[in-house]
């Protein structure tokens, strides 16, 4: 006995009419569209594919899109891999241009039809997942018969669109297979996957822009559930994300032409803690309540957009030495880092970044600059180089500048970067010394910032400085923030597809390819890493790059997890073999945090009790 949908699919096939009422309402209305369109549904539907030109044109068009949209598609498939499936990304008129399948979906029928340049409009291929979610603006479902072409039967899609901080959809996700029933969890996959890449792209898109984050709940602020708007410097809105509609539904969105429109106290009065880095509470007008704070991000290159505030309690912005723009990164302890560092420069305190060769030093204080003093001078000084060539005159010249000329001098203001501080020597260090003295001096007009960097091993209380010198340097080396090494880093696996992205567009790493690499020790850190992608990238075809081809073109690696010398154990466990190893690695992790403990437990996985049982310094952080 047929169904009651049946019997409507039936009368649908022979009689070009069926009852609405036995068809969901989204359905019904597609195939009612189809049908005034004059598709036949039990004949061929149209297979409309771009020419191999225009389908490059329309991915060049959408190449930064594509560059977002790729890493949460690869993603998508691998959580719903070995199920028969595909997932592909459609641009904002349907068009194919990315898909993924598995194995046994590239052998089936379906997979020559969903290909790139592949067209999927409701008036060419009838009602289907992916152009019915581009009909309507919701994510959509279509199983099986409810495809308005019989030939379609048995496939069932999810489909969701992706819209830009305009509201305009911009492309689409689907995930696709043979398997018959309706799979409420992949569509569930699907929909965060969009989240994902429409929180990316607002990103992207509003760099130049103040990014206030909110939601009713703080702890959601680092989640992708957070609702974001982005204004200029006065304060009038430039974007909006779904979240942030979905979150202020009852006010007026396309009224609203500035923050004052959506919440009450004014612009400034918020953005001034907000540019502290702090998380405050926002009432809109219909006396709702958020938490709020400022998304950290950088400038494009070259643009001419409003300033942007600073967060300083979200993840840090690196630029890697490699490559050209900077990814955010979400390295707990380097966001702490990074947090201190803003702190210091903008009181004009000095302070020394510690880390590994290859850890992100230098690019840290020039992330610094760039933030906070873009304008002003960055003088980048390595020290070595100042000793060896015996440019010790230069280097004064170039700090105190020309007094009888207009040119930039002492009072520009400005950065100044101190590489490798405790190999100066001899008359350098000596002019090096009255340079930052002159600096630190400076009581009226813009201020300096005084950044040293150098590894951990090398203490500036053992350099062989003449005691006038090392109290000069003493002053500039007080703050010390330390970096971890790249096998440390929570967010290994986003640095790693970032610089393969910067070095090929055409690969991927597997999560087996990357913990490959995350096993690897490599004495330079991003350095090194980048060279071995750029081997990975030379080696391996275009597409992913599995586990068994990192292996075959790297070997293994150990990573190193010996502790820092000269460490001592606490006296409750020196002596005893086990805890003292353990002591050791509480106090090594302690330190490089800054003192901070809630941080050090985080990482360690311990608790706070069990940190401040090990800890030797009384000297607690935030």
């Amino acid at each position: 006995m047929q169904s009651i949908f049946m019997k409507a699919r039936t009368s649908l096939e022979t009689k070009g009419r069926f009852a609405a009422g036995a068809v969901p309402e989204a359905i019904a209305d597609s195939w009612h569209r189809c049908l005034q369109s004059g598709l036949d549904p039990i004949g061929e539907p149209i297979d409309a594919v771009l020419s191999f030109q225009e389908l490059r044109e329309r991915k060049e068009k959408n190449e930064r899109l594509i560059a977002i949209v790729r890493p949460e598609l690869e993603l998508l498939s691998n959580q719903i891999a070995g199920t028969n499936y595909m997932t592909a990304f459609a641009d904002g008129t349907g068009v194919v241009l990315d898909a993924i399948m598995d194995s046994e979906f590239s052998a089936s029928d379906c997979a020559r039809s969903i290909r790139s340049g592949s067209i999927w409009s409701e008036e060419m291929r009838g009602t289907n997942a992916l152009g019915l979610a581009l009909h309507t603006g919701v994510t959509s479902m279509v199983t099986g018969g409810e495809h308005f072409f019989s030939k379609h039967g048995n496939v069932s899609c999810v489909s969701t669109p992706i819209f830009d901080s305009k509201g305009q959809i911009v492309g689409l996700l689907d995930a696709s297979s043979e398997v018959a029933a309706r799979q409420f969890h992949t569509q569930a996959l699907v929909v965060l996957a969009a989240s994902n890449i429409e929180n990316r792209l607002f990103i992207d898109e509003h760099r130049n822009d103040n990014i206030i984050q909110f939601h009713p709940r703080r702890e959601y602020l680092t989640t992708q559930s957070v609702g974001m708007i982005s204004t200029d410097a006065e304060g009038a809105i430039t974007g909006v994300n779904r979240h942030a509609s979905d979150l202020l539904k009852g006010m007026d969105l396309g009224a609203a032409r500035s923050f004052a429109d959506l919440f009450q106290g004014g612009f400034g009065a918020a953005m001034k803690p907000l540019e502290g880095g702090e998380v405050i509470r926002l009432i809109d007008w219909l006396n709702a309540a958020y938490f709020a704070r400022i998304r950290i991000t950088r400038k494009h290159d070259g643009s001419t957009g409003a300033k942007r505030s600073i967060a300083l309690s979200v993840p840090a912005v690196f630029n890697l030495p490699t490559v050209a723009d900077a990814p955010v990164y979400r390295d707990e302890q380097l966001c702490n880092s990074l947090r201190l560092a803003m702190r210091s420069a903008r009181v004009g305190a000095p302070f020394t970044i510690l880390g590994p060769a290859g850890s992100g030093r230098t690019t840290l204080a020039r992330t610094v600059h760039e933030e906070l003093h873009k304008d002003s001078p960055l003088i980048v000084v390595d020290c070595r180089t100042a000793n060896a060539l015996g440019e010790a005159e230069r280097l004064m010249a170039d700090i105190l500048g020309d007094p009888n000329t207009q040119d930039f001098n002492v009072r520009s203001g400005g950065t100044l970067v101190l590489e490798n501080l405790v190999l100066i020597q001899g008359g350098a260090a000596e002019k090096l010394a009255q340079v930052t003295n002159r600096l630190l001096q400076l009581k009226n007009g813009p201020k300096w910032v005084i950044i040293t960097t150098g590894s951990e091993e090398h203490a500036l209380d053992k350099v062989d400085w003449p005691p006038h010198i090392k109290m000069a340097f003493s002053q500039i080396t007080r703050m010390k923030l330390h970096l971890p090494p790249l096998a440390e880093r929570t967010d290994f696996a986003q640095v790693a597809g970032f610089i393969l992205s910067e070095i090929s567009h055409g690969h991927q790493l597997s999560n087996g390819a990357v913990e490959v690499l995350r096993a690897i020790d490599r004495p330079q850190n991003l350095n090194d890493l980048a060279s071995q992608l750029r081997v990975l990238a030379v080696q391996c075809p275009l597409g992913v790059i599995r586990e068994e081809a990192a292996e075959r073109h790297l070997g293994e690696g150990q990573r190193d997890g010996q502790l820092a010398s000269g460490d001592q154990a606490c006296p409750r466990c020196a002596g005893h073999t086990v805890r003292e190893l353990k002591c050791l690695e509480i106090n090594r992790v302690f330190r490089q945090c800054n003192g901070n403990v809630a941080l050090a437990a985080r990482k360690l996985g311990v608790s706070r009790n069990t940190v401040y049982t090990h800890i030797k310094s009384p000297e607690i952080g935030p």
